[in-house]
Protein backbone atom coordinates (compact mmCIF):
# COMPACT_ATOMS: atom_id res chain seq x y z
CA UNK A 1 0.00 0.00 0.00
CA UNK A 2 1.06 3.29 -0.79
CA UNK A 3 1.22 6.44 2.11
CA UNK A 4 -1.32 9.19 0.62
CA UNK A 5 1.40 11.81 1.51
CA UNK A 6 3.16 10.17 -1.85
CA UNK A 7 -0.07 10.09 -4.06
CA UNK A 8 -0.11 14.05 -3.30
CA UNK A 9 4.03 14.39 -4.25
CA UNK A 10 3.23 12.74 -7.49
CA UNK A 11 0.68 15.10 -8.47
CA UNK A 12 2.36 18.10 -7.46
CA UNK A 13 5.01 17.22 -9.83
CA UNK A 14 2.78 16.82 -12.55
CA UNK A 15 1.37 20.01 -11.96
CA UNK A 16 4.63 21.74 -11.32
CA UNK A 17 5.59 20.86 -14.98
CA UNK A 18 2.19 22.03 -17.01
CA UNK A 19 3.08 25.11 -14.66
CA UNK A 20 6.78 25.51 -16.23
CA UNK A 21 4.87 25.31 -19.60
CA UNK A 22 2.63 27.68 -18.62
CA UNK A 23 5.44 30.29 -17.46
CA UNK A 24 7.25 29.73 -21.03
CA UNK A 25 4.22 30.59 -22.26
CA UNK A 26 3.33 33.59 -20.82
CA UNK A 27 7.05 35.13 -21.24
CA UNK A 28 6.59 34.43 -24.77
CA UNK A 29 3.29 36.28 -25.14
CA UNK A 30 4.92 39.55 -23.26
CA UNK A 31 7.98 39.05 -25.62
CA UNK A 32 5.63 39.45 -28.63
CA UNK A 33 3.24 42.32 -27.61
CA UNK A 34 6.29 44.50 -26.78
CA UNK A 35 8.04 43.50 -29.80
CA UNK A 36 4.64 44.50 -31.84
CA UNK A 37 3.51 47.59 -29.31
CA UNK A 38 7.24 49.45 -29.10
CA UNK A 39 9.79 47.90 -30.44
CA UNK A 40 8.46 47.15 -34.36
CA UNK A 41 6.44 50.53 -34.65
CA UNK A 42 9.92 52.57 -33.50
CA UNK A 43 12.11 50.93 -36.51
CA UNK A 44 9.09 51.98 -38.68
CA UNK A 45 9.42 55.57 -37.54
CA UNK A 46 13.46 55.03 -37.65
CA UNK A 47 13.54 54.16 -41.09
CA UNK A 48 11.08 56.55 -42.18
CA UNK A 49 13.81 59.48 -40.88
CA UNK A 50 15.75 57.98 -42.51
CA UNK A 51 14.58 58.29 -46.03
CA UNK A 52 13.50 61.39 -45.22
CA UNK A 53 17.08 62.96 -44.05
CA UNK A 54 18.27 61.21 -47.00
CA UNK A 55 16.15 62.53 -49.49
CA UNK A 56 16.37 66.12 -48.48
CA UNK A 57 18.06 68.65 -50.87
CA UNK A 58 18.66 72.00 -52.11
CA UNK A 59 15.73 74.72 -51.74
CA UNK A 60 13.85 72.47 -49.78
CA UNK A 61 12.01 73.88 -46.65
CA UNK A 62 12.16 72.42 -43.87
CA UNK A 63 11.51 72.24 -39.98
CA UNK A 64 13.91 71.02 -37.49
CA UNK A 65 13.42 69.05 -34.22
CA UNK A 66 14.30 72.93 -32.55
CA UNK A 67 11.25 74.05 -34.23
CA UNK A 68 13.39 76.22 -36.80
CA UNK A 69 11.99 76.58 -40.27
CA UNK A 70 14.37 77.59 -42.95
CA UNK A 71 15.63 76.62 -47.08
CA UNK A 72 18.05 74.19 -47.74
CA UNK A 73 21.14 75.64 -49.56
CA UNK A 74 23.81 73.18 -49.60
CA UNK A 75 23.75 69.17 -48.42
CA UNK A 76 26.97 67.71 -47.36
CA UNK A 77 27.09 64.24 -46.11
CA UNK A 78 26.03 64.58 -42.65
CA UNK A 79 25.63 68.36 -42.48
CA UNK A 80 23.27 71.10 -44.16
CA UNK A 81 23.66 74.90 -44.51
CA UNK A 82 20.39 76.58 -43.73
CA UNK A 83 18.87 79.78 -44.28
CA UNK A 84 16.61 80.85 -41.72
CA UNK A 85 16.32 84.59 -42.67
CA UNK A 86 17.94 87.14 -44.89
CA UNK A 87 21.24 86.77 -45.49
CA UNK A 88 21.59 84.46 -42.61
CA UNK A 89 22.88 80.82 -42.59
CA UNK A 90 23.13 77.63 -40.04
CA UNK A 91 25.61 74.29 -40.57
CA UNK A 92 22.97 71.85 -38.85
CA UNK A 93 23.25 67.79 -38.47
CA UNK A 94 20.81 66.59 -41.11
CA UNK A 95 19.23 64.35 -38.67
CA UNK A 96 17.86 67.40 -36.47
CA UNK A 97 15.44 67.32 -39.89
CA UNK A 98 12.08 66.84 -38.76
CA UNK A 99 9.75 66.77 -41.44
CA UNK A 100 9.88 68.71 -44.90
CA UNK A 101 7.50 71.94 -45.09
CA UNK A 102 5.53 72.34 -48.28
CA UNK A 103 5.67 75.61 -49.41
CA UNK A 104 1.93 77.00 -48.74
CA UNK A 105 2.60 75.98 -45.26
CA UNK A 106 5.90 77.84 -45.17
CA UNK A 107 4.41 81.17 -46.64
CA UNK A 108 1.90 81.00 -43.87
CA UNK A 109 4.23 80.11 -40.77
CA UNK A 110 6.18 83.66 -42.53
CA UNK A 111 2.47 85.62 -42.66
CA UNK A 112 1.92 84.67 -39.17
CA UNK A 113 5.23 85.48 -38.11
CA UNK A 114 5.56 89.26 -39.52
CA UNK A 115 1.52 89.70 -38.62
CA UNK A 116 2.52 89.28 -34.78
CA UNK A 117 5.66 91.03 -35.43
CA UNK A 118 3.55 93.90 -36.71
CA UNK A 119 1.17 94.16 -33.55
CA UNK A 120 3.72 93.63 -31.31
CA UNK A 121 5.59 96.98 -32.80
CA UNK A 122 2.25 98.92 -33.22
CA UNK A 123 1.71 98.03 -29.23
CA UNK A 124 5.02 98.96 -28.41
CA UNK A 125 4.56 102.39 -30.08
CA UNK A 126 1.44 103.60 -28.78
CA UNK A 127 2.45 102.12 -25.00
CA UNK A 128 5.55 104.58 -25.65
CA UNK A 129 3.55 107.50 -26.46
CA UNK A 130 1.26 106.99 -23.24
CA UNK A 131 4.09 107.23 -21.48
CA UNK A 132 5.58 110.33 -23.02
CA UNK A 133 1.87 112.02 -23.04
Amino acid sequence: MVPSWMLIVAEEGSAQGASRYMTFIIIAVFIAVFYFLLIRPGQKQKKAHQELVSSVKKGDEVMTAGGLFGTIKRVDADNVIMEIAKKTEIKMAKSSIARVVKAEEAEEEEEDYEEDYEEENEEGEEDSMEDEG
